[in-house]
C-alpha cells in the first residue's frame, strides 16, 4: 500500500508540478533552503537519498544552474552546496503546486486522519531527530511537515531495506505481489494481474518475462483471444511463495514495529484510503 500511495503521489506530482523537478530534487532544494552551505553528504541525509543518487542528482542541479557547488576550503574532500538565485526562485514558484499535491493526496482523509497518518508515516520512515528538525524549521518556507509524499518515499525505502534483508529467493516485492495474485486467481490474464498488483503495462510485461524465464510463472495464449496471455504459478513458483512467506510476514512486523499495536490496523486503513484502494 505504501508503494501504491507513492504511485498516486507521483501521478499528482507529474500533473501539478511537472517533470522538470522531481520530488527528490525538491527535497534537496528544501534542505538547502534551510541549511545553506551544507555539505553534500548532509543534504543527502536530510533528503533521504543515498550517496550515489545524491551525487548524480546534484550534478544535474548544478548543470541546470539551480545549485552552486564548491570545495570546502577546510576539507577538500567535502563539497559545499547552496541554492543559486535561480534555484531560490524555482523553489518559491513550485511550492504552491507542491502544496496542492499534498492536499489532493490527503483529500480522501479528514484533518484528524491526515494528521494521524502523517505521524505514523514519520515513525514508519524511522525519521531521525535531525531530519524531523529540518522539516520543522522549513515550515515558514514550505510547510514541510505536511509533505506527506516525502514521508511515503522514505517509508518505502525502509520497506525495501527490510525486504532485501529478510525475504529470501531474490524476489522483489512487486514480483511477490504478482505471485500472490496468481495463487489466489490462477489462470487469469496478464492485464488483470497487473491491475491486481498495481503495476503498469510496461512494468508488468518485463516482470512477467523475468518470472517466466526463472520458471516461476507459466504463460500461454488465451485460446479464446490470441491477444491475451493467461498466467499461472508453476510448481516452482508455488514452492517459492511458501518459502518466502515467513520473511514477508517479518517485513510487515518490523515495518509496523514503531506503531502501537492498537493503531496499526487504523494506519493500514488510512494508507489504503490514501492509495485509493478503498473509500473513506
Amino acid at each position: 500500500m505504501i508503494r501504491i500511495a507513492q504511485q498516486v503521489h507521483t501521478r499528482l506530482w507529474t500533473e501539478h508540478v511537472g517533470g522538470e523537478l522531481t520530488a527528490p530534487q525538491y527535497a534537496a532544494l528544501v534542505a538547502l533552503a534551510v541549511e545553506p552551505g551544507a555539505d553534500q553528504r548532509t543534504v543527502g541525509e536530510r533528503a533521504s537519498l543515498d550517496k550515489a543518487t545524491m551525487a548524480e542528482m546534484v550534478g544535474r542541479l548544478v548543470r541546470r544552474g539551480l545549485v552552486l557547488r564548491r570545495r570546502d576550503p577546510a576539507d577538500g574532500r567535502r563539497k559545499l552546496l547552496t541554492l543559486s538565485p535561480a534555484g531560490t526562485v524555482l523553489l518559491q514558484q513550485v511550492s504552491p503546486s507542491v502544496a496542492r499535491v499534498q492536499r489532493e493526496l490527503l483529500e480522501p482523509l479528514d484533518e484528524t486522519q491526515g494528521s494521524e497518518l502523517m505521524s505514523a508515516l514519520g515513525r514508519l520512515a524511522r525519521m531521525d531527530e535531525l531530519a524531523l528538525e529540518t522539516m520543522h524549521d522549513a515550515r515558514p518556507i514550505l510547510d514541510a511537515p505536511r509533505v506527506v509524499g516525502y514521508l511515503i518515499r522514505v517509508a518505502q525505502q525502509v520497506h525495501t531495506r527490510l525486504w532485501t534483508e529478510l525475504v529470501p529467493g531474490e524476489l522483489t516485492a512487486p514480483q511477490y505481489a504478482v505471485l500472490e495474485v496468481l495463487s489466489v486467481e490462477p489462470g487469469i490474464d496478464q492485464r488483470t494481474v497487473g491491475e491486481r498488483a498495481s503495476l503498469d503495462k510496461a512494468t508488468m510485461a518485463e516482470l512477467i518475462s523475468r518470472l517466466v524465464r526463472r520458471g516461476l510463472v507459466l504463460r500461454r495464449r488465451d485460446p479464446a483471444d490470441g491477444r491475451r496471455n493467461l498466467l499461472a504459478l508453476s510448481p516452482a513458483g508455488t514452492e517459492l511463495l511458501a518459502q518466502v512467506q515467513g520473511g514477508v510476514d517479518e517485513v510487515q512486523r518490523q515495518l509496523l514495529e514503531p506503531l502501537a499495536p492498537a493503531e496499526r490496523e487504523t494506519v493500514v486503513t488510512l494508507l489504503a484510503v490514501t492509495a485509493r484502494l478503498i473509500e473513506s
